[in-house]
């Protein structure tokens, strides 16, 4: 539809060029006012028509970029996450900024100019057919602009990509500056880190700088050849006129074709720099589209193993690190099993409670539950089989009801369940407003345990099939462990597998499963008793 607006539009641009033919071939000529009212009314209509063409064509391209980016923003929030988890938040942030970008190109009056370059050699093809000297000379100032174009683009491609990466980090500091508020102002660090930001936000302002002026000394040359070009046809087709080669109006039917010809080339010129920025974050979002869905369709792979969770040969490598931080993880958990974690800092428990999670997908092995890649569940919307509760618990602002549900505004009876599971139903209800009560933003309004349970409850929301806990102790005091060690029995009792990531010894009741981890691999795995025994248990003391 925008293509016929804009085939339209171009060609009701035809008419001043036909009206200024008629006044000197009839208007003059025959000396009829009537005539000239007519044609004046015709000319007049068809310009409203044009102009109206152009806002339908406008108003179309803007409700193409509302469609877009509502099709396209949960995509782009997944793989944002997606990259976010894999600590590539320059990445995440950049594709959901791409999104905006593009969708404000489409609102912009730059992307109408797309539609009327084709529309270019029609007014040259009928410059040719007024006449073809006049043909000519536009011809060779379309070409001569087109070169100008061509150079906007050589020279303002390398600072273009200079600024947007310059700008990217200066976002991504920006953002950890922000998260790290406390520990800047807590060691006097603000100038420090407002001059890390800033050094980045100046390289981006200064290559922009540079493809601007750039585009504005080819702009400034362009437009010389324009004028120089109009002079040229008008001179061209007066000449034209005194050898009785065409009549007068063609003076100003070739000045404004050649204007007409021309205009798009030269707004495209003027409007490169938002060309550049949209292509280049359209093709930056096909890309992450196409990775994510062939990451997805790659592990959605039925596996013969029908039930538990399954670690086959997981390894996990970060980039640029001298040694891995997994090495040939290989576990296998039936459903109702609870497994324990143990081992020193630095050994991978949290890294591999990531990978069991879904957070992260293994470099190599596969992470398997039900016989599916974990990865693929969370890539492909099947999440709501794994819960998982993190050291660092963040909480969303909102009702508490929509903190436990995950957000998906689900069913409430799904999050009264999950907080009877961990225990917590009672303490929600002596709220003025049970589950209706708000949190606060990030969950502000809570004490550090309180935040746990209730990252808890989200975890065992909808009954999931694996729970990973990360320390999930580590802010309970001894009622609250009660409560705990009560809910992951009751997980358990559900046919749930639950992963324990601890170095408190005092959980390990609560466990049929342990597995103790050195250097990213597994030293020890087995029965809880037999592990204790013959690994964790104390020697006895023998008297003197």
């Amino acid at each position: 539809m925008v293509f016929l607006y804009s085939c339209g539009y171009n060609l009701f641009l035809l008419t001043p060029s036909i009206y200024l033919l008629q006044i000197y071939d009839r208007v003059l000529s025959s000396r009829s006012v009537d005539t000239l009212l007519m044609l004046t009314m015709i000319i007049a209509i068809a310009v409203l028509v044009g102009s109206t063409l152009d806002i339908v064509r406008r108003a179309a391209l803007s409700r193409i970029g509302s469609w877009l980016d509502h099709r396209l923003r949960p995509m782009v929030l997944t793989a944002s996450f997606e990259y976010a988890a894999r600590a590539d938040t320059g990445a995440a942030s950049e594709c959901y900024r791409d999104l905006a970008a593009l969708r404000q190109f489409l609102d912009s009056p730059a992307s109408s100019l797309l539609f009327d370059v084709p529309w270019a050699p029609v007014f040259l093809l009928l410059l040719f057919l007024v006449h073809p000297l006049l043909g000519t000379i536009g011809l060779l100032c379309a070409v001569a602009l087109l070169l100008f174009a061509l150079a906007t683009e050589l020279a303002t491609r390398a600072p273009l990509a200079h600024a947007n990466l310059a700008l990217s980090r200066s976002y991504l500091r920006f953002a950890t500056a922000l998260k790290n508020i406390e520990v800047i102002r807590a060691m006097g660090m603000q100038d420090g880190a407002a001059l890390i930001v800033y050094r980045d936000a100046e390289m981006a302002r200064r290559a922009q700088d540079i493809a601007m002026h750039r585009t504005e000394i080819i702009l400034g040359f362009s437009k010389s050849i324009r004028t120089l070009a109009q002079i040229l046809m008008m001179g061209s087709a007066t000449w034209l006129v005194l050898v009785n080669s065409g009549s007068p109006g063609i003076i100003f039917v070739a000045s404004l074709l050649l204007g007409r010809g021309l205009a798009p080339i030269e707004g495209a010129i003027g409007a490169w720099r938002s060309f550049m920025f949209a292509r280049n974050a359209f093709n930056r979002l096909n890309r992450m589209l196409i990775t994510i869905a062939s990451e997805c369709d790659a592990r959605m792979v039925p596996l013969p193993e029908p039930n538990g969770l399954v670690l086959d040969n997981v390894s996990y490598f970060k980039p640029f690190a001298d040694r891995p931080i997994l090495t040939d993880i290989t576990l296998r958990l039936a459903p109702g099993d609870c497994i324990a974690l143990i081992g020193p800092s630095g050994s991978g428990k949290s890294t591999l409670g990531r990978i069991m999670a879904g957070v992260v997908p293994a470099t190599s092995g596969y992470a398997l539950l039900g016989g599916v890649d974990i990865s693929a569940l969370r890539l492909c919307g099947g999440t709501c089989h794994v819960g998982y509760l993190p050291q660092d618990i963040e909480l969303f602002g909102g009702a508490i009801k929509d903190v436990i549900g995950r957000l998906d505004g689900g069913d409430p009876g799904k999050a009264i369940d999950a907080a009877k599971l961990v225990g917590l139903h009672d303490a929600i209800m002596r709220l003025p407003q049970g589950y209706e009560t708000d949190i606060g933003e990030g969950g502000n309004l809570l004490l550090r345990a309180q935040r746990q349970q209730l990252g808890l409850a989200r975890a065992a929301y909808g009954n999931p099939s694996l729970i990973v806990l990360d320390d999930p102790n580590s802010s309970l005091d001894y009622d609250g462990e009660r409560m705990l060690f009560t809910a992951i029995e009751r997980m358990r009792s559900r046919g749930m597998t639950v992963v324990i990531i601890t170095h408190r010894m005092g959980i390990l009741p609560v466990t049929n499963k342990i597995a103790i981890m050195r250097n990213g691999t597994v030293a020890a795995f087995g029965d809880s008793e037999r592990i204790y025994e013959t690994y964790l248990q104390p020697p006895a003391r023998t008297g003197s």
